[in-house]
């Protein structure tokens, strides 16, 4: 069976949302197209998990300012592995991949949108740019909200009516059984009368890590049971074991580094919580709600197209820690209502967040692609 190669370009393969997408997305078409990945950047972490199954990944090594070598190299890529669809994740990537068509034309060009910058940066040449771009070598353009596709018109100039809404989608993981996983909590540190709220990221500026330990700090001052649980790694760590010890909450929360089994952990939280600056479709929070771990979520991006406000999760304004605060304190006194966001946030999960609705809409744009192609 012939299968057309199918490039995905990206950042890099180093632990994070869009980056793990791209993985299993590699997987989930290495049967129909033969992928290939390139990332701007090293490899990353998780190159060697798709290498191991025989998919290809290609680093580039981006050099500081405007790398222009990246195009030239991605076009003589494509040529010489007879790439024919491109799927860039990103702007960067997006960028770098479109340039690359000036050399290369005959493999068309998606772009994938999945998160902004925070503050956004308005700039007219940008948008100029942009649009230059989408018109004479991009195809097809996708976010992965609708916030993301208004931003998108409002930022980069594009227009918003081109572009489709794909969310992102998650495979369920097996759920753990109780005794696994108050073991787990056990080894974690928290016991059976702990109320463990808590995240899985990078830690990173963007995802307003201080908004929930400060939430924590004024939660726990009237319920003694709160814990707290950061499972990730980044930039920012340093600076959040810094606020927790200056709290004095060295002994209620824990960090835990990155650990490859942090889908599993999120099953160990009695609440998971998103406080980011700015979102697009968080994995971790589709992967909470299939898990059936109820939500809180700051009010930005994707995050309150997902979390329906007081009947799938607790929808919190950005950075109010004291808004965050409350909902800790309502979430931890009322298993009730705890139970029922959780049991119609795994409900909506099912009906809109699954990893194959999110892969049978990309295999529709995909031979759409292909087919016009011919």
């Amino acid at each position: 069976m012939h299968r057309p190669a199918l490039a995905y370009v990206v950042n890099s393969l180093q632990p994070g949302g869009t980056e793990k997408l791209v993985v299993e997305m590699s997987l989930a078409f290495a049967a129909e197209f033969r992928v290939l990945v390139f990332c701007l950047d090293e490899p990353g972490l998780w190159a060697g998990s798709l290498r191991e199954r025989g998919i290809p990944v290609y680093g580039l090594w981006r050099q500081p300012g405007l790398d222009l070598r990246l195009s030239l190299e991605l076009a003589r890529l494509f040529r010489r592995l007879d790439v024919r669809l491109i799927h860039a994740h990103q702007c960067t990537a997006w960028f770098y991949a479109a340039l690359s068509r000036i050399l290369c034309r005959r493999a068309p060009l998606l772009f994938e949108e999945h998160g902004r910058f925070f503050p956004e940066v308005d700039r007219a040449r940008r948008r100029w740019v942009n649009r230059w771009l989408i018109k004479r070598l991009t195809r097809r353009v996708v976010a992965v909200c609708e916030d993301i596709r208004l931003r998108l018109e409002r930022y980069e100039g594009l227009d918003r009516r081109s572009i489709e809404v794909i969310y992102n989608g998650v495979a369920v993981e097996p759920t753990l059984a109780p005794a696994h996983r108050q073991a787990m909590r056990g080894e974690l540190g928290f016991d059976a009368t702990d109320f463990v709220v808590g995240t899985v990221g990078r830690f990173d500026a963007i995802k307003n890590l201080p908004m929930l330990v400060h939430a924590l700090n004024t939660a726990a001052g009237q319920q003694a049971r709160l814990r707290g649980l950061l499972v990730g790694d980044g930039p920012e760590r340093a600076t959040i074991q810094a606020l927790i010890e200056r709290l004095g909450l060295g002994d209620r929360v824990r960090l835990t580094g990155f650990r490859q089994d942090a889908r599993r952990l999120i099953q160990c939280l009695d609440l998971f919580v998103l406080s980011s600056w700015s979102e697009g479709t968080s994995m971790a929070l589709l992967e909470a709600m299939a898990a059936g771990t109820p939500v809180a979520v700051s009010a930005v991006g994707g995050n309150p197209e997902i979390v329906v406000a007081g009947e799938t999760g607790w929808v919190v304004p950005c950075d109010d820690a004291p808004a965050l605060a409350a909902a800790l304190l309502d979430a931890s006194g009322e298993p009730s209502r705890r139970e029922r966001f959780a049991v119609a946030a795994q409900r909506r999960f099912e009906e809109r967040y699954t990893f194959e609705r999110m892969i049978e809409n990309y295999r529709g744009v995909y031979r759409a692609l292909l087919g016009a192609c011919r």
